[in-house]
């Protein structure tokens, strides 16, 4: 199953073939539309239709390092954190992009950023990952919680609230850091 042309052009990113990209839209799950409107089942129902065309924006924007103003379009919708909030800290932003942005972070996600980080990396990690969610954390929490109540008689445990972890990233470092991976420097870009 080929999913990319056999060869990269001179920025290191191979081209998304359209097999692979029909496939990707056959398989969209009912989701909410981005700011385009466009339903989830439209990309199901024309995939083979659009899937050349997606191809080709999908391949100009990873070459160039442009993505289309509509794709980065987002509908950001206020979500309490808390039971009563008084200030706009209080509130989580839940930004719902469009279909084909999803489809694009996929494609970066799983064909550049997770084979470039070292699975180690993953081991302990239970949010961001394929296998991960709460209840696996609480799984694995509970286990070895256990196992330790077996030759001793408390289990001390930290825990450690990221809630805002997200609000204090540094994106020079961020991307330093990315630059440090093998990944083209077009979709670093």
């Amino acid at each position: 199953m080929q999913y990319f042309s056999t060869g990269a052009d001179t920025t290191g990113v191979h081209c998304l073939t359209e097999y692979k990209v029909e496939s990707l839209l056959r398989r969209i799950k009912k989701t909410s539309a981005g700011s385009d409107n466009l339903p989830a089942w439209v990309f199901r129902s024309c995939s083979f239709e659009l899937a050349s065309i997606v191809a080709h924006i999908l391949n100009c924007s990873f070459r160039t390092s442009v993505i289309p103003s509509s794709l980065m379009t987002a509908i950001v919708t206020p979500v309490a954190k808390v039971l009563q909030p008084t200030v706009m800290a209080d509130y989580r932003p839940i930004s719902v992009t469009s279909i084909l942005s999803r489809l694009a972070e996929k494609v970066v996600i799983n064909t550049w950023l997770r084979p470039a980080l070292s699975p180690s990396l993953f081991l302990d990690q239970y949010a961001f990952k394929l296998t991960g969610s709460c209840t696996a954390a609480l799984v694995h929490f509970t286990h070895h919680a256990s196992l330790m109540l077996e030759n001793n008689k408390y289990v001390r445990c930290l825990a450690v609230d990221f809630s805002k972890a997200f609000d204090s990233v540094d994106h020079s470092i961020h991307l330093s850091k990315l630059c440090y991976l093998s990944i083209p420097p077009a979709l670093v870009n």
